[in-house]
């Protein structure tokens, strides 16, 4: 699961200094005792503080992107926060004036990485993993809109588009003979994606799914898990700068990513995710490979020889999803 993955670009570094001038507005006359930086992520800087005389840690974030993105984390934040677990929001500036980035401080929530539970869980604790996940996700996915698209730091579609099947062939002969990704393929996986992406892309034109609420990071590394006496449950979902009106195959795919057809782990996460309403279309696992195609494919694209083990992990997921369908 993106096991030694470079990160390309190195973390922001915030000294306590900058970090006790930036949080008065949250917490005024407060002051950072200690920091830690934390998280797994390959975008955001997220650093774990403790303020004096109060007992319960916060999480202090730096986000990667804009100011849009921040507030589009908030107000996605707002709207699921009956539903889906996340961490809420004490306090947003994202008018990047006080840093140059836009940041956040947000509460703490106990608990362990999916990632972590995979590595060490027995079959018990993966069953009962996989189940909560895949409630969750049904949950996220319960939220539609009336066309697929980027957000607006409203939650409005800023940026409409859809991923037919012209549209996703266009994409990967981009991707595959005229960007990185065909370069670091080499030639005969190259011809195996796009036989397999010409033989099966027509189908993405044939789904007549509704758009949802796409987290579109939805794997170990995004979601806290807490321990419980019947086995796992979701604590929170973190990290959703990526999310998008779109197929919730995506989050489905990005989940199944390192899983064997037909695993323990994806059983329980279908029939969780299918028994609070969700619907899957009949060739969803085909649905799915081609929506992470996408994915792998434009990683591949914004990948460099100084990330040699993101690249060999891309290239071996790619030729096992052309393998997968053969």
């Amino acid at each position: 699961m993106k096991e030694g993955w470079e990160r390309p670009e190195a973390p922001v570094s915030i000294d306590l200094r900058q970090l006790n001038e930036m949080i008065q507005p949250a917490f005024p006359g407060k002051r950072v005792t200690a920091a830690e930086r934390i998280g797994t992520g390959f975008s955001n800087s997220n650093y774990k503080i403790y303020l004096e005389g109060i007992a319960v840690p916060f999480v202090f974030r730096l986000f990667s992107g804009d100011g849009e993105v921040a507030d589009k984390e908030l107000a996605i934040s707002r709207l699921v926060r009956k539903t889906v677990p996340v961490a809420d929001f004490i306090y947003a500036d994202s008018s990047c004036s006080a840093f140059g980035k836009p940041w956040a401080v947000l509460e703490w929530k106990e608990g362990v990485l999916l990632r972590d539970v995979f590595r060490t869980g027995t079959s018990e604790e993966m069953a009962s993993a996989a189940a909560s996940v895949g409630s969750i996700l049904a949950h996220i996915h319960a939220f539609m809109f009336p066309e697929a698209g980027f957000f607006g730091k409203d939650l409005t579609i800023r940026t409409p588009f859809r991923m037919n099947g012209d549209h996703f062939i266009s994409f990967i002969e981009n991707s595959l003979f005229h960007n990185r990704c065909g370069r670091w393929l080499g030639e005969e996986l190259t011809q195996a994606v796009w036989s397999f992406c010409r033989k099966y892309g027509p189908c993405l034109s044939e789904s007549g799914e509704t758009p949802v609420l796409a987290h579109s990071d939805f794997n170990g590394l995004n979601i806290l898990m807490r321990r419980e006496t019947t086995g796992y449950s979701v604590a929170a979902v973190l990290d959703w700068e990526f999310a998008f009106a779109w197929s919730r195959n995506v989050d489905i795919a990005n989940m199944l990513r390192y899983e064997e057809d037909g695993s323990a782990f994806e059983h329980h996460f279908i029939w969780a995710y299918l028994d609070q309403g969700a619907r899957l279309e009949s060739n969803w696992k085909l649905l799915a490979k081609l929506e992470d195609l996408i994915a792998l494919c434009d990683m591949l694209n914004h990948s460099s020889k100084d990330t040699p083990n993101r690249i060999c992990d891309l290239q071996r997921l790619i030729a096992g999803t052309v393998q997968t369908f053969r």
